[in-house]
């Protein structure tokens, strides 16, 4: 064996050795209630857990508020599905889990099928009026599941986002007075009782 050879097998080896570099999730970007947004995935990169064919975006939300989203697909071929996690991640793409916890995000819910197609596999995600927990940022990751295909496949998805019920001043008014009333019955029992 040559010194060239061997200088060469030493360093085949150490490349072999070291330690593949991690491609951190890329966020597609924010999403804005109410107003549309596109991309395109894999045929099948969410069923498979494959996060370089899942597009992630983030979208604020506030504790109590019901939120909304719809994934649609733009090629007859694509059978989109989404999760819904809360907080926002730069982790390995290859921890990514679509119906758990993983790389600081909390798995909130999963949207597959709800929203019946003319043609294609499946139907298309829809989340619907899903009441938030926590306020702050979220993240969306939407794929494919059981396409028709490799991909990439096209699709837009919308969210909406409604401020939790607030009591009318009426309702307010009148639980207010029951108490009231509750609280002068309680006290002419104690007064009685003395």
């Amino acid at each position: 064996m040559t010194i060239k050879s061997a200088f060469a097998a030493v360093a085949l080896a150490l490349a072999a050795a070291a330690p593949a570099h991690a491609v951190p999730i890329a966020y597609e970007g924010t999403i804005t209630a109410g107003t549309p947004v596109t991309g395109s995935v894999s045929g099948d990169g969410w069923e498979t857990e494959n996060a370089a064919g899942v597009d992630f975006w983030r979208v604020n939300g506030v504790a109590g508020q019901s939120f909304s989203v719809r994934g649609t697909r733009l090629n007859a071929n694509l059978d989109p599905a989404l999760t819904l996690y809360f907080g926002t991640t730069a982790a390995d793409a290859s921890q990514f889990l679509h119906d758990a916890d993983w790389g600081g995000l909390v798995f909130l819910a999963i949207a597959d099928d709800e929203v019946p197609v003319a043609s294609g596999p499946g139907a298309d995600p829809l989340l619907s009026n899903f009441r938030l927990p926590f306020t702050g940022l979220y993240t969306i990751a939407i794929g494919g599941f059981s396409s028709n295909g490799a991909g990439p496949f096209s699709y837009s998805m919308q969210t909406t986002q409604i401020a939790a019920a607030v009591p009318e001043p009426e309702t307010v008014m009148l639980m207010s007075a029951g108490l009231g009333l509750l609280l002068a019955a309680q006290r002419r029992r104690k007064a009685r009782r003395a």
